[in-house]
């Protein structure tokens, strides 16, 4: 009997969602995920991902890798993801002084609802935390 691997494809997708948290509070986060899905019936993928997450209290750059994803599911509806994270506040972030820039890791989970953690340091000498603790709740749109 022989056993016949599943081709893999290479794709782009949107890698959209809408989420709550700190300190970023309400915010939409827009990206792509660049990888490849095996052909499968479970369709299971792996890539990289860019995304920009604007929110009422600041900004993130997200640029990470998705050793895990089902695509057919919706990119960011199945899935796991670490990111390396830049994120500057504006107005009233959570937890967080204004205009501060941070950058550190987070790590994301999905299984139709996006949870998210992270630990981020201050890039720059200024007021308020050093260290700036980020988590996030979303759904994949």
């Amino acid at each position: 009997m022989y056993l016949l691997a599943c081709p893999a494809r290479a794709e782009v997708e949107p890698a959209l969602s809408a989420e709550f948290g700190s300190p970023l509070r309400l915010s939409g986060n827009l990206g792509v995920r660049i990888g490849a899905t095996q052909n499968g019936d479970a369709g299971t993928g792996r890539g990289w991902l860019v995304q920009v997450q604007p929110g009422l209290g600041g900004v993130a750059l997200n640029v990470g890798f998705t050793p895990v994803a089902l695509p057919a599911w919706g990119t960011q509806t199945v899935g796991f993801a670490v990111k390396a994270r830049v994120l500057r506040t504006w107005r009233s972030p959570l937890s967080l002084e204004p205009k501060q820039t941070f950058a550190g890791a987070e790590i994301e989970v999905a299984w139709i609802v996006k949870v998210s953690f992270g630990v981020l340091q201050r890039v720059q000498s200024g007021p308020g935390k050093a260290t700036a603790f980020t988590w996030s709740v979303g759904v994949g749109l």
